[in-house]
């Protein structure tokens, strides 16, 4: 019997239908060839962070049970080469690094796996500013200091210490959203996995 791991996708969007991308992106990692949807995190309106002006985004987070490969390199890549698929699918548009976003799904966690591996051509970041070698690090190399991943994260995994980091997922939130302000991540909306949307809160 093929093996699988728990991976954690995060999901963010700010151009466009936002709100329409991610439950669209959600609904396409459940149909991912053997994979399976293990939970959805509320979703958040939240800062953009780096130097480009842009509008806020909607950030999210999925819990996908996938196969677990012959490696966790091996294995954390298909999952890779899958999500950049999806990427392309949905219209994702070449743009500088840390700029807007029709959608956007990174490889945050893949079971309790440490990878740092070269990018296979087509797991390559579409980023226009970014060329030459670029690696796959597994936890994701900047999760435990973006609100916008622990947020979400802290939703379905709160006690969680992933491979690497000090402190647990809930924990490592808290630190990073005391550093960014209170307004850096604010919940909308919860998942509701019969209409497999995000229902308002309140």
């Amino acid at each position: 019997m093929e093996q699988h791991v728990l991976a954690y996708i995060g999901l963010g969007a700010n151009v466009g239908q936002p709100r329409e991308a991610l439950e669209r992106a959600v609904s396409a990692l459940a149909e991912l060839p053997g994979c399976a949807l293990a939970g959805v995190s509320r979703l958040y309106r939240t800062r953009p962070v780096g130097p480009v002006e842009q509008g806020h985004y909607l950030n999210a987070v999925a819990a996908l049970r996938v196969p677990a490969g012959a490696t966790p390199a091996a294995g954390a890549m298909s999952l890779l080469l899958a999500l950049k698929g999806l990427e392309r699918t949905m219209g994702r548009v070449r743009r500088e690094r840390w700029g807007p976003r029709e959608i956007d799904l990174d490889l945050l966690l893949f079971g309790d796996a440490e990878v740092h591996v070269e990018r296979e051509r087509a797991a390559r970041s579409d980023d226009a500013d970014r060329d030459g070698v670029q690696w796959l690090d597994v936890p994701h190399a900047s999760a435990a200091e973006r609100s916008f991943v622990l947020a979400p994260l802290t939703d379905l995994a709160p006690g969680l210490v992933p491979p690497g980091w000090t402190a647990n997922v809930d924990a490592t939130r808290a630190r990073a959203e005391a550093a960014e302000g209170p307004d850096a991540v604010e919940p909308l909306a919860e998942w509701d996995d019969r209409r497999a949307r995000w229902r308002d809160l309140g």
